[in-house]
């Protein structure tokens, strides 16, 4: 759903109940160096990050790991820290709109499989960082997409002052989670 207000959209107060997700944003260089992020369709059909519920009894980072395990059928190296988050309306099966918190986190891809436990339900597509962002379905989340794009290819700089320098441009994401200086290589 794009930018709609609760209240238009059918909710009975303009501040739902906020649900928690964790996901991943699998990522991996190719042949030439260039970053590539790999999709996965939801089940509407939309290009998505892999997420998904908290997994009781593990950290935030392993249940996003989880995710991308079994929507996507990869494993590798996932950051601790969060890498960003967002704010979105989750469409359930009876219609009903959930406030729905995204927290997501790096993960370096180190292995693709073949087989994997979601492989029958949804597709999954590496894209270069600029195709990532036009894939997703609303311009707030292109700006997102682009302010990680861009945290995913420095090396050695502080990600937090690169990211606070875009977001300073291009505005703040909704419930934009403070970057943390990390390298990912």
């Amino acid at each position: 759903m794009n930018a709609v207000s609760f209240a238009s959209a059918g909710l009975q107060s303009d501040r739902p109940a906020t649900v928690q997700q964790y996901g991943a944003l699998p990522w991996r260089r190719d042949r030439q160096g260039r970053i590539r992020v790999l999709l996965v369709t939801s089940s509407r059909g939309r290009w998505i990050a892999p997420k998904g519920w908290p997994v009781e009894g593990r950290a935030p980072y392993l249940s996003a790991a989880l995710e991308a395990f079994e929507e996507a059928g990869v494993i590798g190296e996932i950051r601790s820290q969060p890498l960003a988050g967002y704010h979105c309306l989750k469409e359930g099966e009876d219609g009903s709109l959930q406030r729905c918190r995204v927290t997501l986190f790096s993960l370096r891809v180190r292995g693709t499989l073949t087989n994997w436990p979601e492989r029958d339900r949804r597709k999954r597509r590496w894209f270069a960082l600029d195709e990532a962002a036009e894939m997703v379905d609303d311009e707030g989340k292109q700006r997102q997409w682009r302010a990680y794009a861009a945290s995913l290819e420095l090396e050695n700089v502080s990600l937090k002052s690169v990211i606070d320098a875009v977001w300073q441009l291009v505005g703040p994401p909704c419930g934009r989670i403070a970057a943390q200086s990390r390298d990912e290589t």
